[in-house]
């Protein structure tokens, strides 16, 4: 038995993880069909990192140089398959490379490239170790450039900072490895990424400790040692920032706590015509379309609620989905700027995102600039009355989600009976209609099932603004 790279990586996640993946019977969370998604984009852009390291060798190496791809290292107990392994046989030294499909240099690839030096500095004379990463400013024209596509990162700094703690670490995972018991003293922190929920959180009740809004690793040990187990039990001593104790004492009364004066301050700001908008978007690795880069979401979709006149409960909508191949950023855009006039206020969800995309849309299309900088300009998220605190409840389960908030506030509303019940299964539906061997109606049914998702989240918006507006009248009342 080796410890191999992998099983390092997923004991910095959880020890408890690392061990069960050897041990036990217990199988992991399937991935999703989004996980399989993500995974594929990576081995997309491993095959071109690879042909973009053949042409770095043949051109900037030494003839003699040899090149090999998912070499295997050994150092006693310790295992790592190298991506890309290169010899200079002139000068008797290798480097390593390390593919990876994100952009920037996370954490966790410190760790990996450091194990993966230790193990190969025990049989080879390495030079230098290094990290090919995707280039975020990379702006496709025509074909894909694999020369501008990828950055190559020197990690010896990297390295050289983390050898003596992965040194450490590794030697602690491999004695967790070789444990014949399950290492019990050991603790999983999140349900909802867990690799091993059945086993982590099999019996979880309702409202726990994981539910405590922003919690820390530290917090949940201290929750732990201190053997207690749902939100509405946590004691005053406890360490917990503002937006934590109002989540708290919201289980302990089981009610709602909502400063209602910030919100009528909030609400106070929005100026008819009102305007509700929801994009859905798609994105990949490697860019679809001329002037995006790489990961760049390309809206695919809108739905806008529209009212007018505060005395009525009248709502107008409008909706634009691309159905087609090909770029459909101006005809989305275009038909946006049709829709939304040059006064009035913008709801959104989560405003970084819709004005992100409206950014990324005014670039695109140059001469929508001024009306999709308006339209950010108004934009009000809506979100930010639960993210910041003015309506707590536990039952949002620490999220400030819509898909937490709608169902507490509106429970006449579901996702749940949705063919098409969240982004990512809409991201994949849209590729699949557009791009898929599909029949017509195959098409049109996805279509629908895009369309009818799209609409609930703009009329979610709506209805959890007439609900705030309901509870600002009944105080008013009192």
């Amino acid at each position: 038995m080796k410890l191999t790279k992998s099983l390092f990586l997923s004991y910095l996640e959880s020890p408890l993880h690392m061990w069960l993946s050897v041990h036990s019977d217990t199988q992991p969370k399937p991935p999703s069909l989004y996980d399989q998604h993500v995974m594929e984009q990576g081995y997309s852009v491993e095959k071109l990192a690879k042909e973009f390291l053949q042409k770095k060798v043949a051109t900037q190496y030494p003839a003699e140089t040899a090149l090999s791809f998912e070499a295997t290292l050994t150092d006693g107990n310790y295992e790592s398959r190298i991506d890309a392994l290169v010899y200079d046989s002139t000068n008797n030294i290798y480097d390593l490379y390390e593919i990876k499909s994100s952009t920037t240099i996370h954490p966790e690839h410190k760790y990996d490239v450091t194990f993966q030096y230790l193990v190969g500095k025990a049989t080879l004379t390495i030079n230098k170790v290094y990290l090919v990463r995707v280039n975020s400013d990379y702006q496709r024209a025509g074909e894909i450039d694999i020369n501008e596509l990828f950055i190559v990162e020197d990690m010896t700094n990297h390295i050289a900072k983390k050898e003596d703690e992965v040194y450490q670490l590794r030697s602690e995972a491999w004695g967790v490895l070789r444990l014949e018991q399950e290492p019990c003293d050991e603790h999983c922190f999140n349900p909802t990424t867990c690799t091993y929920p059945n086993h982590c959180f099999s019996n979880l009740p309702e409202y726990s400790i994981y539910d405590l809004g922003r919690a820390s690793k530290k917090q949940y040990h201290e929750l732990i040692d201190m053997g207690v187990e749902l939100v509405k039990d946590i004691p005053d001593t406890f360490t917990s920032n503002y937006k934590q104790r109002l989540q708290i004492q919201s289980a302990r009364q089981n009610k709602p706590i909502i400063d209602h004066e910030a919100i009528a301050l909030e609400l106070s700001q929005l100026e008819y015509p009102i305007y509700f908008l929801d994009y859905e978007t798609y994105g990949e690795a490697l860019p679809m379309y001329d002037g995006y880069k790489p990961y760049q979401q390309a809206v695919t979709q809108f739905s806008i609620h529209v009212a007018r006149d505060p005395k009525s409960d009248e709502f107008e909508h409008y909706e634009c989905l691309a159905t087609e191949a090909g770029d459909p950023t101006r005809h989305l855009a275009t038909e946006l700027c049709k829709v939304i006039g040059e006064t009035g206020s913008v709801i959104v969800w989560n405003k970084g995102f819709e004005c992100g995309r409206n950014d990324e849309l005014a670039v695109l299309c140059p001469d929508l600039a001024p009306q999709l900088k308006s339209i950010n300009e108004r934009a009000y998220d809506l979100m930010d009355v639960f993210k910041n605190g003015l309506h707590v409840d536990h039952r949002f389960h620490g999220s400030a989600s819509i898909k937490k908030v709608l169902p507490v506030l509106c429970p006449e509303l579901s996702y749940k009976e949705l063919e098409i019940g969240e982004g990512t299964k809409a991201m994949l539906a849209w590729y699949e209609m557009v791009h898929g061997n599909l029949t017509t109606e195959e098409k049109e049914l996805i279509r629908q099932n895009l369309l009818t998702y799209c609409k609930l989240d703009t009329w979610a918006m709506v209805e959890i603004w007439r609900k705030l507006r309901q509870v600002l009248l009944k105080k008013s009342a009192v």
